[in-house]
C-alpha cells in the first residue's frame, strides 16, 4: 500500500500581512484555516495536485496569461489550462523551460514520488 506524500508547515508573519498571505493561499487553491489561539493552519496540499497549482501561482506571480505563457513555451493554451488543472502532465521537455522563464526550480513542475509505507 502506498501512502501520499504531503507536507506540513507552521508559519509566523505579522498580523498586517494575513490578507496578503490568505489571497496568495487562495489563488494556488488552497485554505487558510485560522484557530481560536491566532494561528493559522494551511493544510497540506495533495501532492498529486502541486505541479497544476504552482505553475499557476508563478504565473500570475509573473502576471502573465495563460495565452502569454503558452506562446512563450510553443503549446497551445488550452495545454497550459490542463497543465494547471492537472488534467495534463507538464512534458519533461517544459519543465526546464517553464522553471527558467518563471524564475523557479524544475521540481516545481514534477510530482515527487510517492513513499510507500
Amino acid at each position: 500500500m502506498t501512502a501520499q506524500l504531503l507536507a506540513s508547515a507552521s508559519l509566523s508573519i505579522p498580523a498586517e500581512n494575513l490578507e496578503l498571505v490568505a489571497a496568495l493561499v487562495s489563488k494556488l487553491g488552497g485554505r487558510l484555516e485560522i484557530k481560536d489561539e491566532g494561528l493559522v493552519t494551511v493544510p497540506p496540499m495533495p501532492e498529486k495536485e502541486r505541479p497544476g497549482r504552482m505553475l499557476k501561482g508563478l504565473r500570475l506571480r509573473a502576471e502573465m496569461t495563460q495565452r502569454e505563457l503558452a506562446e512563450a513555451i510553443g503549446v497551445p493554451q488550452s495545454h497550459v489550462s490542463e497543465y494547471e488543472k492537472n488534467k495534463r502532465r507538464i512534458p519533461e521537455g517544459k519543465v526546464k523551460e517553464l522553471a527558467k522563464l518563471l524564475k523557479s526550480v524544475p521540481s516545481n513542475f514534477s510530482p515527487r514520488k510517492e513513499k510507500e509505507v
